[in-house]
């Protein structure tokens, strides 16, 4: 017994001696920040509890200190993870009312049970209930602090999150161990109490040596809090169920044990139910948001899930879904309709997430419902069903209309369905919806834009592949008004009549693949591993009756090229007819094709007048400029396009009065046999 006592003042002794010293190491650090201040109070706090055990003060007086010595450990605890952030993100000022009200409220209890019966040897269920919260609330506080501070800033923090968890995490496990033995608190574990909080002494004073302000940069998500909230709810639910199973077993008689059971059963399963529920967990949202939080919304959470909503397909989604379903994921709406703006005659409905789209449904531009939206700045929120007639085709359960305001023209607006529960928007709702319309609205414009450039570009190169398909179908015009000249003189000849024929079949051929070259769903012929000899061999057939003589001279040999025929063909046709044109007769235009390096060369050579280097440079290339009279002016633009897409190039050297060399350039492919074989033309 003697051995007992004297354990039990030596282990509180060694408690009071140590945050004795740390009053002492505090105060010596001279002017201090509010939390030094906190946290001082809280040390002097559990310096007089500590010695108040020590003098062998009355039970009803240790377990008033006690809960004074608690309340401010928990209470300093709290204030550091309340952040008054001006940006909203923090907890709120209903954080810390709540816990001083509990607080409150366990002295209150003590001091009641005090003034009832000053010398009671035990402790009532009421303070052991209260001891338990105190367990409970202070772990939570705790973990939010640790979870939610930077990973950075943990160093400072962690002497602090141990001391004070280890605190509460004792008190916690010390009565509810005596809660249920009903009360009796287990002298050993008691004994306890005190070397706990002498271990936190060093703890804190690190802690201090390390938060030199005891400033915290915290930040604690809307996420955890809602976490928190349903544990500690579910928590206070389990431990009311609890009380009532164990006093429905001590009074229920033979069946105490049986509604016992079917008492924990069905809380067990009412607590299922609620957690699962997704109108349970927004109305929870929406009650912390609204006494928690300075602002209704964490703006950098709901941004970003807005901007994913938006920016990534789900299921391949169109755009307009996506928005329909990012905005509504603000205010929890079940379903809306998007309405477009259609060539400035009014609005009508494009897209609906959820519901069907009206079938009738139509917004003119002049409706007092569009000028409602005065430019964008305006969101319509339907409060009755008096504005019924005002609203486009809208459903009952319409109720708010976001405009999607891009460059200060409503290009659309989204009208949304009201929630499943109450939903009061405020002007941070509406400020966000509007925020969000406007970002909607410019994604809206950029897909259109988009659209619009593609239909441009497909028109672009419909035009281009046009204007090629035109000027290759003139150079087969050019060949066959050759041969109808030459019909005069030759048609009795029955050679001259074999080569017309099939001159005219191989036209025919031609023009026949130009023309579906011009469908809109033609797909771009690809490159062939070919011998280009053949192709120049097959070039300089066709130009056997022009008025100058065309030659092939084949000097790279067997060699082979990777593209089209029929483009290499058409750029080979387009350079010796232009060499033809500015031949005089009996001249000679000269197709060669020789190796340098790696590549292959093929020459178009000609005696005509030739041309100046400015000219090259400024004018050849130029698509519709022609100095020939009846030119497109795309023939050269055309060859080297067709040559580049085989990674080619197309040279030109040439002077005045001396003629001029066409030279296409081509890569050499690696040789197979297959080269060596005549190419389809």
């Amino acid at each position: 017994m003697h051995l007992g006592l004297f354990v039990k003042e030596t282990v509180y002794s060694g408690c009071a001696l140590g945050f004795l010293a740390l009053i002492v190491l505090i105060l010596l650090r001279g002017r201090t920040s509010r939390a030094g201040t906190a946290i001082l109070g809280c040390c002097v706090a559990s310096l007089i509890w500590a010695s108040a055990t020590v003098v062998a003060a009355p039970v009803a007086v240790l377990t008033l200190l006690d809960s004074v010595r608690l309340s401010a450990w928990l209470l300093f605890a709290v204030a550091l993870v309340t952040i008054r952030a001006r940006d909203g993100t923090g907890l709120g000022r209903g954080y810390l009312i709540g816990a001083t009200s509990f607080c409150i409220a366990a002295v209150a209890n003590d001091l009641t049970v005090l003034a009832a019966n000053p010398t009671a040897p035990v402790l009532s269920i009421s303070q052991l209930l209260v001891r338990i919260g105190f367990g409970v609330a202070g772990l939570l506080t705790i973990e939010n602090l640790w979870r939610n501070t930077e990973a950075e800033r943990r160093w400072h923090v962690w002497p602090l999150c141990v001391a004070i968890g280890g605190l509460f995490a004792y008190e916690l496990f010390l009565f509810s161990d005596a809660f249920i033995t009903r009360g009796r608190v287990d002298p050993g574990l008691a004994v306890g109490r005190p070397i706990v909080a002498a271990f936190m002494a060093p703890l804190l004073a690190l802690a201090i040596a390390r938060n030199l302000e005891w400033r915290v940069d915290i930040h604690v998500s809307r996420q955890v809090v809602l976490h928190t909230a349903t544990l500690v709810a579910s928590g206070c639910f389990l431990l009311a169920v609890a009380i009532v199973a164990m006093l429905l077993r001590g009074f229920g008689g033979e069946w105490g044990l049986v509604l016992q059971l079917a008492m924990l059963f069905g809380s067990i399963v009412v607590l299922a139910t609620v957690l699962s529920s997704g109108s349970a967990r927004r109305r929870l949202k929406f009650l912390i948001s609204r006494n928690f939080y300075t602002h209704r919304y964490d703006y950098r959470v709901e941004w970003l899930k807005f901007i994913d909503l938006v920016s990534e397909p789900k299921g391949g989604e169109e755009l307009s879904i996506r928005i329909i379903r990012a905005l509504a994921e603000f205010v929890d709406s079940p379903a809306g309709v998007l309405w477009s703006l259609s060539r400035g005659s009014g609005y009508y409905p494009t897209a609906a997430w959820k519901q069907p789209i009206p079938s009738d449904g139509k917004a003119p531009i002049d409706d007092p419902f569009v000028l409602g939206f005065r430019d964008g700045s305006w969101i319509q929120e339907r409060t009755s069903n008096a504005g019924e007639n005002t609203w486009p085709s809208a459903s009952s359960r319409a109720w708010l209309a976001v405009p999607l305001s891009h460059r200060r023209e409503v290009i659309g607006f989204v009208v949304l369905d009201r929630a499943a529960h109450v939903v009061n928007p405020d002007w941070e709702a509406f400020d966000l919806l509007r925020a969000a319309g406007r970002q909607a609205a410019s994604y809206l414009a950029e897909e259109r834009s988009t659209k619009v450039l593609r239909d441009s570009e497909l028109l672009t190169e419909y035009s281009k592949r046009f204007a090629f398909v035109v000027h290759d179908i003139k150079n087969l015009a050019s060949q066959l008004n050759l041969i109808v000249s030459n019909a005069t003189r030759h048609i009795g000849d029955p050679e001259f009549q074999r080569d017309m024929l099939r001159t005219v079949e191989d036209s025919v051929a031609r023009m026949n693949n130009l023309l579906s070259q011009l469908k809109a769903d033609a797909a771009p012929r690809p490159p062939r591993l070919l011998n280009p000899n053949v192709i120049v061999g097959a070039v300089a057939g066709e130009f056997v009756d022009a008025p100058v003589a065309v030659e092939s001279r084949d000097e790279a040999g067997n060699c082979a090229v990777t593209i089209d025929p029929e483009r290499l063909r058409s750029a080979l046709t387009h350079l010796v007819q232009n060499a033809v044109d500015v031949s005089s007769p009996g001249d000679r235009v000269i197709i060669s094709s020789g190796r340098f390096g790696n590549r292959l060369l093929i020459d178009v050579t000609d005696k005509g007048p030739g041309m100046d280097e400015a000219f090259v440079r400024n004018e050849l290339f130029l698509p519709f400029r022609s100095t020939k009279s009846g030119g497109y002016g795309i023939g050269a633009f055309q060859t080297r396009e067709l040559i580049r897409m085989a990674g080619g190039d197309l040279e030109v050297i040439s002077e005045k009065g001396f003629g001029t060399t066409m030279r296409i350039i081509l890569p050499l492919a690696p040789l197979r046999e297959s080269a060596t074989l005549p190419a389809e033309t």
